[in-house]
């Protein structure tokens, strides 16, 4: 029998074989002969997923566009982001003069009411138009405290209150549809717990994929080292699956690096803690008590007479068990998304604290705990220490001169802030982007003395905007040098790479908030107590 080449296939089989294949294996196949070039070049669906791979974005089936429809509006929205080139902006009324809680999530921005009596919530445009977005409003009985969303996975709203005697403070969740305001109809009858905790002190945070939401009760006065709580909520049920605590904590924050596995922060443990979700057992509806997370990550060693006082995370996109939003065609990936980490470290004695801020992958937590199923590692109650695996996994900042108050400042694998203005002068606005297949990309260009992006999204681009794009976009590489920091004992050492971009004007900004499509210029009244108005930034 004779021999059968690939071009004795028909070119659709041989798409098909290369769509199985990474991104760089399908590039590297590019380079092998003309005939698997030609196929690769003029496949817009080969071209889309290798274009969604390198950009760390997933497909979304649900939507109705055509594959070539999708690559052109991915091929927009990356270009935009990297150049900082806007499709649109448009200003957006709010005359909210005192925002307490806030949240942005699926295209949606919410402000808590003034006296947190309701939830005000926008969607935010995601093509150029000339009438206002208009917002709408849920009324909140008791007193409002945060509130947690899946939007995009359920439309999905959980509002927390708070009604209270002297000493104990009763905590309430609705899970309600954020597009009615009523309650869900796959939820239960409202959650309560009550806790011995004065409700000044009392703290929450919230987090929902799939049917669990993880729930962060915490008491915010200093001096103790166990009261906080994690529970683990299945809002369909309207049960406690589990509780998750080590004996010595101070709890602010989780986060889903999967639909099973949690990010827990630790502030009096100076840690990260990674734990696995218990199985449901239909059963039982009492709540199971872990006391041992899978993974403990240290924070670099701080020097005596410092404390960590706050420790909070946020990441985005969650991960979705299900999309019910048709209209956008891709999505980032949560598996590949940043996550970023407030970290305030504060004298012992009254001084001012000290703020940072850093960033690692969620893939790189995960990975973590992979190697230490696999690998003998010492008790798992025992942290990693810092230098083991943190330099190579993180980059950091120090955060005197960005405002810290908005943590909703990253989704895929970017990262936007601006510098604090007030009063000063408008400040440009900094996108720092983690995407490595960018770094290398951007590093290579810089190196032969080409325009970032030469060859992607920069060919027509002309010699002044060449050197435009020269100025304002970077690679950094280079180690941290916080041990030069008196708060820190050890050497912190992060050094993953970023590609940086500069707006090319100044925005009147005193905060910025970054969702998968655009970044939320904040935009305070004059008496900088609430928010004036919102300037919406569109990328795509």
């Amino acid at each position: 029998m004779g021999s059968l080449s690939l071009q004795h296939l028909p070119n659709e089989l041989v798409a098909q074989i290369l769509l199985s294949c990474s991104f760089n294996d399908i590039l590297s196949c590019q380079a092998t002969c003309r005939f698997l070039y030609e196929i690769v070049t003029t496949s817009s669906i080969i071209q889309y997923r290798i274009s969604l791979d390198i950009s760390g974005l997933e497909d979304n089936p649900r939507c109705k566009l055509s594959t070539p429809d999708r690559l052109e509006l991915l091929q927009r929205r990356e270009a935009a982001w990297a150049l900082f080139r806007p499709n649109f902006i448009q200003q957006v009324p709010v005359n909210n003069t005192a925002v307490v809680i806030y949240e942005l999530s699926g295209g949606t921005y919410l402000l808590s009411g003034v006296s947190r009596d309701s939830i005000n919530h926008l969607r935010l445009p995601s093509r150029q138009q000339s009438e206002v977005p208009r917002w709408d409003h849920i009324p909140v009985t008791d007193e409002l405290l945060d509130f947690g969303l899946a939007v995009t996975e359920h439309d999905l709203i959980g509002v927390l209150t708070i009604s209270s005697d002297d000493i104990i403070s009763t905590l309430q969740i609705r899970f309600l549809q954020l597009s009615t305001g009523l309650p869900h109809p796959l939820s239960r009858a409202p959650m309560r717990f009550s806790q011995p905790i004065l409700p000044d002190n009392l703290g929450v945070g919230i987090e929902i994929v799939g049917n669990l939401a993880a729930l962060v009760i915490r008491d915010v006065s200093f001096g103790h080292h166990n009261r906080d709580k994690l529970l683990i909520l299945d809002w369909k049920r309207g049960i406690v699956r589990a509780e998750l605590y080590v004996d010595s904590r101070r709890y602010q924050s989780a986060i889903f690096l999967t639909a099973e596995i949690l990010l827990v922060t630790n502030a009096h443990e100076k840690c990260l803690e990674i734990w696995r979700i218990p199985c449901d057992s239909p059963e039982s509806t009492l709540p199971i008590i872990c006391q041992q997370p899978e993974l403990s990550l240290a924070l670099p060693v701080i020097h005596p007479g410092f404390m960590v006082s706050e420790f909070a995370c946020r990441g985005a996109p969650n991960p979705v068990l299900s999309n019910c939003d048709t209209s956008r065609p891709f999505h980032s990936s949560p598996y590949e998304s940043i996550m970023v980490f407030h970290l305030t470290i504060s004298p012992i004695e009254p001084r001012v604290p000290i703020p940072f801020v850093f960033f690692a992958h969620r893939r790189s937590f995960l990975q973590l705990l992979d190697e230490a199923e696999i690998r003998p590692k010492p008790p798992r109650s025992t942290p990693i220490p810092w230098a083991e695996w943190g330099p190579p996994r993180t980059r950091w900042l120090r955060a005197r001169s960005i405002p810290t108050e908005w943590i909703t400042t990253t989704s895929g694998q970017r990262y936007a802030y601006v510098g604090a203005r007030a009063p000063g002068p408008p400040q440009p606005v900094t996108v720092l982007d983690f995407n490595q297949n960018h770094v290398r990309r951007v590093r290579k260009n810089l190196k032969n003395q080409q325009s970032p992006y030469h060859g992607i999204f920069s060919d027509n681009v002309t010699a002044d905007e060449g050197e435009d794009l020269t100025r304002r976009i970077w690679v950094e590489e280079s180690r941290d040098t916080h041990e030069q920091m008196k708060v820190f004992a050890e050497d912190v050492g992060g050094y993953l790479p970023y590609v940086g971009v500069k707006s090319a004007k100044p925005y009147d900004f005193h905060g910025v908030l970054m969702d998968d499509e655009r970044i939320i210029g904040i935009k305070r009244n004059h008496a900088l107590t609430g928010v004036e108005s919102i300037e919406v930034v569109h990328m795509g």
